[in-house]
């Protein structure tokens, strides 16, 4: 068997690095100082992690940005690299954002480009995406649309959930040799259409509406499209604050045809009165799992709902709560837990899953993060996951846990 030649797959790595690199300079030195804003970010990520057997993985990103006023518009330039090591060390290039936004008759934005955004409830859809969106203020009320694209953002930072039809390679670490197979995150469009209205139902309540529609670009001979019509409410009052968010899913495929499934979240807040700025929360999350009315619920992103047990939000439901402290002005720390329960037998696998029981375990955990100074914050975190306090697992499945260390440099 001929030998795979790495010596030239590196030289193709190299060059396409320093092709990069050489770019963003030229296009930084290209354009006169005193008309932008510029800086940068440099963010480290250390992992380590046991779920069976430990784990360990690093990431660091740096991403140059500017800004450029263009009269009663701006544009927005963000790009970098990923240098990481996950089995194996790579470097992979990315452009975080480019996102070009003005105004007009001092009612209508827009904004286009690869752009923040997301969906009304913001558990399906959310991120950066390449599109356009506009939206108008009518005064009382605000109403927008949307037309967003994903099939040119790097997958490993979009989290773009795949569906059975997308290729197989998609899960396979990036290689330089097969950058379109490797690097992309699935083909989708999203259309939405959504709005805002202030003091509906009540003066201090607000009430959050919206249709998303997602088609899947992928080729596929079981392509996965779904509409959801969305619906959130927030109150916010004195030292408390409320947020119910709900979706409706109805999914299409040539399998199935029509099918429904569903979502919602609850999360409440309390600033804690005293010298402490202290704040407690308690939520429920839950999404539908197959069943004999409702189907799997499947949003657009993979979302991981935990910290050490990491099911996405698709046939899943947890209790949770969370206690926020701020010690000194740079010091905060917070502390977490959650109950998981599956809402159906099949769609959150897990190899120790051996008994009929629908509810998973427990978990808690916990972060501090440190701000020395306004350009600097390091944040360590991690917790554990006890799957004997459930009865889904078997019971010789050892304690899981998880921390990471993440810091922050801007300049």
């Amino acid at each position: 068997m001929k030998p795979m030649d790495y010596t030239h797959e590196l030289h193709r790595s190299r060059r396409a690095r320093q092709l990069l690199l050489l770019l963003i300079l030229i296009f930084f030195i290209s354009i006169p100082a005193f008309s932008m804003d510029y800086g940068g970010v440099i963010g480290l990520e250390l992992n380590a992690k046991d779920l069976g057997e430990p784990v360990y993985d690093g990431k660091l990103t740096i991403g140059p940005w500017i800004s450029l006023p263009l009269g009663d518009a701006d544009l927005y330039i963000s790009a970098g690299l990923h240098a990481g090591y996950d089995e194996s060390f790579a470097v992979i290039p990315e452009l975080f954002r480019l996102e070009y936004s003005a105004r007009f008759f001092n009612s209508l934005v827009v904004r286009a480009g690869r752009i923040p955004w997301q969906d009304t409830t913001q558990f399906i859809a959310k991120g950066v995406f390449d599109g356009v969106d506009f939206s108008i203020d009518m005064g009382s009320f605000l109403l927008g649309t949307t037309a967003l694209y994903t099939g040119l953002l790097y997958k490993n930072s979009s989290y773009i959930n795949s569906s059975p039809g997308d290729p197989k390679n998609y899960n396979a670490e990036f290689s330089w040799s097969d950058f379109p197979g490797t690097y992309f995150a699935p083909p989708r469009f999203l259309a939405s259409f959504y709005g805002e209205f202030p003091g509906i139902p009540y003066m201090r309540g607000q009430l959050y509406t919206g249709v998303l529609t997602q088609f899947d670009l992928s080729a596929a001979p079981e392509p996965y499209n779904s509409t959801y019509f969305l619906i959130r409410h927030s109150l916010v009052y004195e030292d408390f604050d409320l947020s119910l968010a709900g979706a409706l899913e109805l999914q299409t495929s040539r399998a199935r045809g029509l099918s429904p499934s569903l979502a919602f979240t609850i999360n409440g807040g309390y600033q804690l009165p005293g010298r402490l700025k202290d704040r407690i929360s308690l939520g429920l999350r839950y999404a539908s799992g197959e069943g004999p009315d409702l189907s799997a619920f499947f949003p657009l992103i993979r979302e991981a709902q935990g910290v050490v047990l990491r099911p996405l939000f698709s046939g899943i439901m947890l209790l949770h709560a969370n206690y926020q402290v701020l010690v000194k002005p740079d010091l905060s720390l917070e502390f977490g837990t959650r109950y998981f329960f599956r809402t159906d037998a099949s769609t959150y696998f897990d190899p120790a899953i051996m008994h009929d029981s629908y509810a998973l375990g427990l978990e808690i955990d916990g972060s501090a993060m440190w701000v020395p100074f306004s350009d600097l914050s390091i944040v360590f975190g991690g917790g554990f996951f006890f799957p004997r306090t459930g009865g889904a697992m078997t019971h010789y499945t050892p304690i899981r846990w998880a921390f990471s260390l993440r810091t922050l440099f801007s300049f």
